[in-house]
């Protein structure tokens, strides 16, 4: 067997930027996803567009580099990494702050993408065709919970719209459903904060679309939302600093959802650091953002977290006014499983020591 501190050594790996290039724009990669069966890697931007142009024309979606059909696509996070390490190493590569963010603009990959198989689909090797979608594809998306997509627009027309033959589908994360994807639409169709698609938005602007597979109450907007009770996550799960939370609101004569409301006008406003915001493209998030469920909570619990920071200690009930703060602040690990600690400290409040020797 191998020396033990041999094993924990780390494994440098050279690769030349040649291989790490898009073969549209001919640039590193930027947002890099990958597409299948083939595992080609494009910039995000760069295939979106392609897609986009694809299916205006109502075409199959061959891949770029070696014109196969392409079946399904996604980001791909380990090679993401590896485009910032090649940029970290060779600062030359990195694009300009206006090309990035033009190809951002045009990304439209949050998510991994299944195309349907259709029918009399290309063989990329064999070049043959079939009379069905491959067995072997078929299985593999079994294997993974993926269906032929079925929506309410495949065979009917609503709001100006039938699916054909090579519209790509999303299945929304809350209710299973399959919508296609709609790169002109309004109507929003991913969450900003987790990027998963969600149908909630998108059946009702559909206008005669008379039924819909999702709940209304599972993608809205921020502004649209009723908060009765704090969330599950807020203040790391603490139940102590919760119910502290709780009562401060009661004691200062107001309500959850006005003090959340208020908040939401600031975040609006940038009156709130949002670095420790938990969620994607946090810059981005509104008060008209629609966001799932999941999301919100997250959302609701880091306005809770400013909300208790800006309470001077005069509006806390007795019993929490006068606590000290704990070293390790809100990431404190001690708090979740002894209640003693988490009455005798506040752990609202940054860390003031390393969480390390917690």
């Amino acid at each position: 067997m191998a020396d033990p501190g041999t094993s924990r050594s780390k494994v440098q790996v050279y690769l030349d930027a040649e291989h790490a290039k898009c073969s549209i724009c001919l640039s590193l990669w930027h947002d890099v996803v990958t597409v299948g069966p083939c595992l080609h890697n494009f910039c995000n931007g760069c295939f979106s567009e392609w897609l986009r142009r694809s299916q205006k024309k109502q075409l199959k979606v061959l891949c770029p580099q070696c014109r196969g059909v392409v079946q399904f696509v996604g980001k791909n996070h380990y090679l993401h990494n590896i485009e910032e390490d090649i940029i970290r190493s060779d600062s030359s590569l990195k694009r300009s702050e206006e090309e990035i963010a033009q190809l951002d603009t045009y990304a439209m990959i949050h998510s991994s993408i299944v195309m349907e198989p259709g029918k009399n689909r290309e063989r990329k090797r064999t070049r043959v065709e079939s009379e069905s979608p491959d067995e072997d594809y078929v299985e593999f998306l079994e294997r993974f919970g993926v269906t032929s997509p079925q929506c309410l627009q495949c065979g009917t027309e609503y709001n100006g719209f039938c699916c054909n033959g090579n519209t790509v589908h999303l299945e929304c994360h809350a209710c299973g459903g399959k919508m296609p994807l709609r790169v002109n639409s309004d109507a929003p169709q991913h969450c900003l904060g987790c990027e998963r698609p969600f149908c909630g938005a998108y059946w009702p602007a559909q206008g005669n679309v008379l039924r819909y597979p999702c709940s209304l109450d599972s993608f809205k907007p921020i502004s649209d939302r009723s908060i009765s009770i704090i969330p599950h996550l807020a203040h790391q799960t603490n139940q102590v600093e919760k119910d502290v939370t709780q009562r401060c609101i009661r004691q200062m004569g107001r309500t959850l959802p006005d003090v959340v409301s208020e908040w939401i006008a600031k975040l609006d406003n940038g009156e709130i650091d949002r670095s420790r915001l938990p969620l994607k493209h946090a810059d981005s998030i509104s008060s008209s953002t629609h966001v799932c469920c999941e999301c919100c909570d997250k959302l609701v619990s880091f306005l809770l977290y400013w909300f208790r920071i800006a309470t001077p200690k005069h509006h806390l009930p007795p019993d929490a006014a006068n606590r000290a703060d704990c070293w390790y602040g809100y990431e404190c690990r001690t708090q979740h499983h002894n209640e003693q600690h988490a009455r005798r400290l506040n752990h609202v409040c940054r860390p003031t020591r390393s969480s390390s020797n917690n």
